[in-house]
């Protein structure tokens, strides 16, 4: 008897007519009441009003809550447009931040697809829409740009691996690679030396379109890659120990605080170093910080030139030499104002030469040598003594006396909790793990909002406790 009015009870429960309304089931201190809070969305109007007619077509979605439905699949980490819209017909604060009525119906999953396919493919409104949301960090003055920690992820593409095609492609010189070019003929010129020629000599004229620049570039050398079948725009990544699959490489810059400030996403077969300096170009530059700090991978020759050129100070670890070194070079000092190397004999090694890798050579005849008491240690079996020094070692060495320097040895340590905690965060909630969009140009636009989206939850999260201890310091 007892269990039978329980179970009418429930039912009569679950019949039961309320007045709300939606504003009421959402919690005060819920996330997206924070976010709402935050930041105004109603800019991705002014943004989008150009792509839609107003006295032809049916009635559009709204275009806030096309761009929310992106935004708020991130901010879940549903990695699932699908996915998140079915919750949203029983989420009541998916709703009110959606702008959906209480009882309205949801989107269909392809709506944005659909979408981005006819209006926003060969848009900026993407970057617009993170530059936004930058520049309302700066007005709430949260950003520090004084120190930029730089540093690359990869992201495994919508694609199998094992679906691919072998493919001969040029490889092109890149612009700063040029400039290097020049310099190492001008050194040859000196010296009364031939100039090497960085053409390839197996293709007519030497030359290539870039499909992406659309500029005419110097063709490096011809090599044989694996292209996806499925996403012909990823790149296979291959390093260490990591699993060998078609991935995209995001190359982001962050301040010590851990806001983004910008980024560049490429096909995974591409390395940091080299997808570096076009970021740099593009992009760091016009927040003129005074530290880049980076990893092992922008420990290079050609990256400290052009950073310290901009009178920015990089910051990189250190990289053990590959192949080995002779210990014994290390006694041989170099000066600077004789452009000379001087043994531990007090012999003087000249500049000689200059390699196609811009390597200065510097040597002594072995006949020169004779009498030395360092003779079998230092030539061995050669009959000249070669020391070489790079074209940019005076930038090396630069970055070496800073990365040694107490300043240098706190900024560093900033790096775990900056950029490597932005990856953390974005790989383990955020959906950055991997990508379910292909194509490069689509991948830059999607990524575009899952920044903008890490940015927005901590700005809203930073905002709501100011406000939480600004109301404690009232009362009290």
């Amino acid at each position: 008897m007892y269990y039978e009015k329980s179970k009418e009870k429930d039912v009569l429960d679950k019949n039961q007519i309320e007045f709300v309304c939606l504003d009421q089931l959402v919690p005060v201190d819920h996330l997206v009441r924070k976010i709402e809070s935050a930041i105004d969305f109603n800019f991705i109007y002014d943004y989008t009003k150009d792509y839609y007619s107003e006295n032809t077509g049916r009635p559009c979605l709204d275009t806030v809550t096309l761009f929310k439905i992106i935004i708020l699949n991130f901010l879940v980490g549903k990695n699932s447009i699908r996915g998140i819209l079915e919750e949203t017909k029983v989420n009541m604060a998916y709703r009110w931040f959606l702008n959906l009525s209480l009882t309205g119906s949801v989107p269909n999953y392809s709506t944005f697809s659909q979408n981005y396919i006819r209006r926003y493919k060969d848009t900026d409104v993407f970057e617009k829409i993170f530059n936004k949301v930058f520049m309302t960090l700066l007005e709430n003055e949260v950003v520090d740009l004084s120190v930029l920690f730089v540093d690359g992820t990869h992201i495994k593409a919508s694609a199998n691996k094992k679906k691919f095609i072998k493919k001969q492609v040029n490889v092109a010189f890149t612009k700063f690679e040029e400039q290097i070019q020049e310099e190492i003929n001008e050194f040859r010129k000196e010296t009364g030396r031939n100039e090497f020629d960085y053409f390839d000599d197996d293709d007519e004229n030497g030359m290539m379109v870039d499909d992406e620049t659309g500029e005419v570039k110097k063709i490096k050398e011809k090599k044989t890659i694996n292209v996806s079948k499925v996403d012909p725009d990823s790149g296979m990544f291959v390093k260490g120990e990591h699993e060998r699959q078609f991935a995209y490489v995001d190359q982001v810059a962050c301040d010590k605080h851990g806001w983004i400030v910008c980024f560049d996403t490429n096909p995974g077969n591409m390395h940091d170093s080299k997808a570096f300096l076009p970021l740099f170009e593009r992009q760091l530059l016009k927040f003129d910080p005074k530290v880049i700090c980076g990893d092992a991978a922008f420990n290079n020759t050609s990256i400290a030139r052009f950073v310290e050129e901009n009178n920015i100070q990089l910051l990189v670890p250190y990289v053990a030499p590959r192949g080995g070194k002779d210990p014994f070079n290390k006694g041989f000092k170099y000066y600077l104002e004789a452009n000379c190397y001087l043994c531990p004999n007090w012999k003087m090694l000249t500049y000689n030469n200059i390699d196609r890798d811009g390597y200065m050579h510097y040597q002594i005849e072995r006949h020169e040598c004779n009498g030395c008491p360092f003779i079998k240690q230092c030539l061995k079996k050669y009959h000249k003594k070669t020391i070489r020094r790079h074209l940019y070692a005076d930038y090396m060495e630069l970055n070496r006396n800073f990365r040694l320097s107490e300043e240098g040895k706190n900024i560093y340590k900033l790096r775990k909790t900056s950029i490597e905690r932005v990856f953390a965060e974005a790989k383990e909630n955020h959906g950055l793990r991997f990508t379910r969009f292909r194509g490069l140009k689509k991948n830059r636009h999607i990524r575009c909002l899952l920044y903008a989206c890490l940015n927005i939850k901590k700005l809203a999260l930073l905002l709501f406790r100011r406000a939480n201890n600004q109301n404690k310091l009232i009362t009290t």
